[in-house]
C-alpha cells in the first residue's frame, strides 16, 4: 500500500486532472487571467489551442473548483446582446469572426506608429491613487462540454479508481497503472468538445487592495448569455436534448477574502504593492521583463508571445504613468507586432488593432490580438484567435478600470 504523502500527492495530481482543457490557463482569470487567466496558466494546454491568458480573478468554476465547468475558452461572438435569456428559452445565434470588431476608419498607421502615440499619451497621462483597483470586464467563452454531464463522467472514474485502490491495497506496481489509466482517461475527458459551438457571455467586477490584509472582492453578473455560431450549431444543441449550458452558480456569487493575488502567473513576483515599483525607462523595463520571461518554469513561448501576455496583466493594472510610457515603448520595438488598423471594440470605442502570430508545438497557429487607444493609452480590449479560422478563442473587453477607495464603488 503507498504511504500516505504517496498518496496525498497522488490526489493532489489527479485534482489537477478534473479541470477541463484549457482551464489551467484561466487560472486566475480576468485580472491577473487573464485571463485568467489563464485566461494555466490563460492557456496551453495541448492539443487544443488555447489562449495563454493569466488574469487576476479567481476563476469561478460551475460546481466547485477543479470538479468541472462549462467553459474554458473564448470566442469572439460580434453582435452579442446581454440578455441574459436562457438558452431554453430564446437562445441567440451570432456567427463568430476573427473579429468581434469592425474598421472604424479606413487610416492604417504601423504598428511602431502606433505604440509610439501611446507611449507619448501615457506621459500626458495624470497618476492616481486609491484603496482599491476597480476593474470591470466582459467576456465571451467558448463552451466545451455541459457541466452536469462533464461533472458525472468525472466522479464516475473517480469513484471507479477508489474502488481500484480498495483492491489493490498493497500493490503499488499495479496502483501506479491504475492511477496513470485514470489520468489517461480525465485527459481524454477534459480535451473533448461539444459537437456545436455554443458562447457563453457575462461580467465580472473585481477590487483589489493595494494593501495587505485588506479585503478582496470578485463579482460575478447576474446576466449570463448563451449563444450558437450558426443555426445548424443550435439545432444540433436541440437534437442533443437541449441541454442546460449555463453555469450552476446561483445568483450573483462573490469571492470576498483577504487572500493575496498575484496580478500575473508569467510574473508571480508583481503583486498590488510593487507593480508600481516597476522601472520607468524602455531598456530598464525591458531588461526586468526579459528576467521575469527567463524566470519563468517549464516550456517558454516565444518571448513576444509572453510580452504580449504581460502587457495584458500591466496595462488592466495600476502600473504608473511612466512605466506604461515605457511598456508601450518596449512594445514598438518588437518587430513581430502587426498593425490591424484602426477598429472598434464590442463596447463602441475606437482604437487601433496590432498582433503578433505563434505557431504551437501541435502546429496550430494562434493569433494575438490587443486594441488600444494611442490617445488615452489605455487597453480597451485583447483576444486569442486561431489563426487558420475565422473564430477567435478568447475575448475580454475591459470596460472599465481604476482606483475606488472602498469596495462597491466604481470610478
Amino acid at each position: 500500500m503507498p504511504s500516505i504523502p504517496e498518496e496525498d500527492d497522488m490526489n493532489d495530481r489527479t485534482f489537477a486532472q478534473l479541470k477541463p482543457q484549457g482551464l489551467d490557463e484561466l487560472t486566475e482569470e480576468a485580472y491577473q487571467r487573464r485571463r485568467s487567466a489563464d485566461l494555466a496558466a490563460a492557456f496551453a494546454a495541448p492539443p487544443a489551442p488555447v489562449a495563454r491568458i493569466r488574469r487576476g480573478r479567481p476563476l469561478i468554476l460551475a460546481g466547485a473548483l477543479a470538479a468541472g465547468v462549462a467553459a474554458t475558452a473564448v470566442v469572439v461572438v460580434p453582435g452579442l446582446t446581454d440578455s441574459g435569456t436562457p438558452p431554453q428559452a430564446a437562445p441567440t445565434t451570432v456567427s463568430p469572426t476573427a473579429s468581434s470588431t469592425r474598421p472604424a476608419q479606413s487610416r492604417k498607421l504601423d504598428a511602431h506608429t502606433v505604440l509610439l502615440a501611446a507611449a507619448e499619451s501615457a506621459t500626458r497621462t495624470p497618476a492616481d491613487s486609491g484603496r482599491y483597483w476597480y476593474v470591470r470586464d466582459r467576456t465571451v467563452q467558448r463552451l466545451h462540454n455541459v457541466e452536469s454531464e462533464y461533472v458525472a463522467k468525472v466522479n464516475a472514474l473517480v469513484k471507479e479508481y477508489k474502488q481500484r485502490q480498495e483492491e489493490l491495497k498493497g500493490k503499488s506496481g499495479e496502483l501506479k497503472a491504475a492511477e496513470r489509466e485514470l489520468n489517461r482517461e480525465l485527459t481524454k475527458l477534459k480535451s473533448a468538445t461539444l459537437p456545436y459551438n455554443a458562447y457563453l457571455s457575462d461580467t465580472w467586477e473585481s477590487w483589489r487592495p493595494r494593501e495587505s490584509g485588506m479585503k478582496h472582492r470578485t463579482e460575478r453578473g447576474r446576466e449570463k448569455e448563451i449563444s450558437f455560431a450558426s443555426p445548424a450549431d443550435e439545432e444540433m444543441w436541440r437534437q442533443a436534448g437541449s441541454p442546460d449550458l449555463r453555469p450552476k452558480d446561483a445568483g450573483n456569487p462573490e469571492d470576498n477574502d483577504d487572500i493575496e493575488r498575484v496580478l500575473s502567473i508569467s510574473n508571480p513576483t508583481l503583486n498590488m504593492r510593487n507593480v508600481d515599483e516597476l522601472p520607468t525607462e524602455r531598456k530598464a523595463l525591458e531588461s526586468r521583463l526579459r528576467q521575469f520571461y527567463r524566470q519563468q518554469p517549464g516550456v517558454k513561448e516565444a518571448f513576444s508571445v509572453y510580452l504580449w501576455q504581460t502587457s495584458v496583466d500591466l496595462l488592466g493594472a495600476p502600473i504608473t504613468p511612466g512605466t506604461r510610457e515605457a511598456l508601450f515603448r518596449v512594445l514598438a520595438g518588437q518587430r513581430d507586432i502587426v498593425s490591424q488598423g484602426e477598429v472598434t471594440d464590442t463596447a463602441g470605442r475606437a482604437g487601433a488593432a496590432l498582433t503578433t502570430k505563434e505557431t504551437t508545438p501541435e502546429g496550430e497557429r494562434i493569433e494575438y490580438r490587443l486594441i488600444i487607444d494611442p490617445d488615452s493609452a489605455e487597453l480597451l480590449q485583447y483576444e486569442v484567435a486561431d489563426a487558420d479560422k475565422p473564430a477567435s478563442l478568447l475575448r475580454v473587453t475591459l470596460e472599465e478600470t481604476g482606483w475606488v477607495d472602498r469596495i462597491g464603488e466604481r470610478p
